[in-house]
Formats: structure tokens, sequence, C-alpha cells
């Protein structure tokens, strides 16, 4: 908490702001959240988002868990053993547990995107459930971190697909290890190990990724954080666009980062919007449908 803030990387305009404000070191700044310290330095939100992160060492220099560093780079070899471990979350929907290749994958980012009402959130829902399915049944038995953004999320429809959930691993037990592990799932340990979060705003959303590696550490059990969905409030409260395209590459960047170090599946809902493009064949302008914010966000 003594190390001196110019001992960072901050560009020369925040390094000013900050001491102009009588920030000195790490300590001035304990306690100090996104929007007050924007008010205190006189700055624009983005800009305490930088420090913040700049602060906590971005997300590859998280804290040490004993693990090699993204950096350090491994085998072609262990990259392979490392994917074959991994259990994937699967969807009980056969067409698309086999488009992902077995179900959603540990360490990667996937993104479903489609029209209002298609199912996002009853997705998003069955995998915060099926994440606690027994390794033994070749589940990837954690919980799950479920942000909602929407306000979509309906706790009775979860118990329902818990319920469901229960019954069905009760039907295929067939030995002895098989039973004693599904029996330890019940509704009541899925609802105890699903984490919500209700996100109203997009710095709220960019404040709590800021604070994924410290709660993936109090709880390692969590093999999957579901966003639903991604991009609500960036495509509702923002006028600069290029601050908002800094503020979404940013983010997905540390997803990325978190979902790969910490061995979770990081799932995202995201809206879909009409695009005018040119056909070449006949020179005239069609519509298609893209996900919301584009494919490179």
């Amino acid at each position: 908490n003594k190390r001196e803030l110019h001992t960072f990387p901050f560009p020369p305009s925040i390094r000013g702001k900050l001491t102009r404000a009588g920030f000195s070191n790490v300590g001035d700044l304990e306690g100090i959240g996104l929007v007050q310290l924007a008010k205190e330095l006189s700055c624009s939100h983005d800009e305490a988002h930088q420090i913040i992160a700049t602060l906590r060492g971005d997300y590859l220099k998280l804290e040490e868990d004993g693990g090699p560093l993204p950096n350090q780079g491994r085998s072609a070899f262990d990259l392979l053993q490392k994917e074959g471990m991994r259990s994937p979350i699967i969807t009980f929907s056969e067409k698309v547990d086999e488009m992902l290749g077995g179900g959603v994958p540990r360490g990667k980012m996937t993104e479903f995107c489609g029209v209002p009402g298609i199912g996002k959130t009853q997705m998003a829902m069955q995998l915060a459930v099926d994440v606690a399915i027994p390794a033994v049944v070749g589940g990837a038995e954690g919980g799950c971190l479920y942000i909602d953004t929407e306000g979509s999320f309906v706790i009775d429809r979860l118990v329902e697909m818990a319920d469901a959930l229960v019954s069905h691993l009760k039907d295929m037990s067939s030995d002895n290890d098989t039973t004693q592990a599904v029996e330890q799932v019940t509704v009541d340990s899925i609802l105890h190990n699903t984490h919500y979060w209700r996100i109203h705003h997009y710095i709220e959303q960019l404040a709590l990724i800021n604070v994924l590696p410290r709660f993936l550490s109090e709880n390692p059990s969590i093999r999957l954080i579901i966003i639903d969905s991604i991009t609500f409030h960036f495509r509702r409260e923002f006028e600069d666009m290029a601050a908002r395209t800094r503020l979404l590459n940013q983010m997905a960047q540390n997803l990325m980062a978190v979902a790969e170090r910490y061995d979770v599946a990081v799932v995202l809902t995201n809206q879909i919007t009409t695009k005018l493009v040119s056909n070449p064949m006949n020179k005239h302008q069609e519509t298609v449908l893209v996900p919301a914010l584009g494919e490179s966000w």
C-alpha cells in the first residue's frame, strides 16, 4: 500500500491528475470506487477504469496461485493434455452440443446470439444448472457465477431446471460410485453454488469483471461464468463510440484471460441487429442479421 503511484506505467496526463488530486501512493486510493475516483480526478470513467486496471496489474499478472504464468509459454503437448482433462458443460441440446464438440468448453469464451425470445436466457440458466453434473458421469462438477444485466433471470425457472436435472441424474445412476456422486447433487446444492449478481450500469459491469480474479480465488469450485447479456448497457448508455469500443475490447481480453487462467467457461449472450450490406452480384443493398455491436467487439 506504500508503493508510490509514479512507479506505475500511467500516461503523463493520468499521473498529473493523480498528483494534483493529492494521491501519492496505493494506500491513498484504497477503498475508492470507480465513480468516486473519476469524480476526484475530474476524469472520465474510461480513464478511472484504466487506473484501476493498471493498479491491479491487469490480467497477465494476477495474484500467484502456483501455476505457470501465461507469458511463460507451454508445449503443444501440455495444451493437448489440458484440453483432454477439461470436461465440457453440456446443454442437453444434442445439436448444440455436437456443434460445440461435446458442450460448452472451459478455458474459453462462448457467445450465444439470437433474436428476442429465441431462448438465450433459457440456455444460460440451463448451463448454470448443468455445471453441477458430477465428474463421475462426465460433468464439470462445479458452481456458476450468473451476471444478469437485463433482469431476465427467473429463480422459479432455475428451480424447475435443477429439479429436472436431479431427477435425470437419479434415473441414469447405475453403480454405487455413480449413485453416491449423484446423491450429492440436490436442488438446494445447485442453488447454493449458483452465485447471482444483478448489474444496472456498464460501470458496475466493468467493476465486477475487475474483481473476478479475487472472487474466483475465493470460490475455486466455480466452473462457469455467465453474462446475460454482455452488450445490454453498452448499447443504451454510450455516445462516445471510440470509448465504447476500447472498453469492450478490454473487457473481452480480460474475460478471455480469466477463462484461461482459472479454467472456467465464460458464456455470453447477445442480441442481434440488422445491418445493410452490399451484394456484389446485383449491386443492391441487402439486410443481414449480425450480433449487436458487430462481430469483432
